[in-house]
């Protein structure tokens, strides 16, 4: 798909607390309120969203479900659904569309993670969010692309309620936690995105480097279930902290305080992402797996 046939965004929405302890994003939000200029653009609109206020104020993930997962149309159709995550769920999709009728929307969706992400783009397989995020990974080295196929998994988080969006996620850093080196990494990524919306609605963005590394996402590996009267099985030691570090069968990837050890046996190599987050504790999710794969392999250039 050409580059320059896909359509501008008039609005950019910046989004800040879809998850209410992270808050880098809540702080940058209420920054750019009082400083507005750094995020305004020519060709398009920006807008500040917070996302899940209510989470915001008890500084928790979230009240009743996890609002990045709360985006389904089943779930936005279904009237008898009263959690609060799903309500403001609509309320969001109502913003993204009804209120801008006709308009082309982006969202810029800043989190954080306990996990040593360091500085990664979430996006779908859409030609321009890909194009968007392998722009900034050009003029910033250290920012990795991770990327899912269409799933319920991204149909469901709030970027899919605009027409284009990449998730901004930096860590490691604590929950409930504000830092300055995490506010002024989120800063100058999303000052780079937005300056890439821009090339893109002038048709003047570069096409990106066809081998550009994007890592794809595989499947979620898990805890393994024990008897409750077994020790506790945690990450291995010779896996954590190593996101985005090769993995292949045999390497360690739980243990336990006994001294049992279990390897990894899936296919090889594959890439962890989010090694022990402790926001996936309630879903027994260790860590997910990626392939590494080419730009060219998603994006038709």
């Amino acid at each position: 798909m050409p580059l320059k046939s896909c359509l501008p965004f008039d609005t950019v929405y910046l989004v800040g607390g879809t998850h209410g302890n992270e808050r880098t994003g809540v702080s940058l939000v209420q920054h750019w309120g009082q400083s507005p200029s750094e995020i305004q653009r020519e060709t398009f609109a920006t807008h500040l969203l917070l996302s899940n206020p209510q989470a915001i104020e008890k500084n928790i993930r979230f009240i009743d479900r996890d609002l990045n997962r709360s985006f389904l149309p089943r779930l936005l159709e279904d009237r008898r659904n009263i959690d609060y995550e799903v309500g403001r769920a609509r309320e969001i999709v109502k913003t993204f569309s009804a209120e801008h009728p006709g308009k082309r929307t982006f969202a810029i969706d800043l989190h954080t993670t306990t996990a040593r992400m360091g500085t990664t783009l979430i996006t779908n397989t859409v030609p321009a969010n890909l194009a968007i995020a392998a722009q900034v990974r050009q003029k910033m080295a250290e920012v990795r692309i991770y990327s899912f196929d269409a799933s319920d998994r991204i149909n469901s988080c709030l970027r899919a309620a605009a027409d284009g969006g990449i998730g901004v996620e930096i860590g490691p850093i604590p929950q409930g936690v504000v830092r300055h080196d995490t506010l002024a990494i989120a800063r100058q990524v999303v000052r780079q995105i937005l300056d890439a919306i821009d090339a893109h609605n002038r048709k003047t963005l570069a096409l990106p480097d066809e081998e550009t590394a994007v890592y794809l996402h595989d499947r979620h590996v898990f805890y393994p279930q024990q008897p409750s009267s077994a020790a506790p099985v945690f990450v291995h030691q010779a896996l954590q902290g190593q996101d985005y570090h090769p993995l292949s069968a045999g390497h360690p990837i739980f243990q336990n305080l006994d001294g049992r050890i279990w390897p990894y046996e899936g296919p090889s190599p594959r890439y962890p992402v989010f090694i022990n987050e402790a926001a996936y504790y309630r879903e027994n999710i260790a860590f997910s797996l990626t392939r590494r794969i080419t730009l060219a392999s998603l994006l038709s250039i």
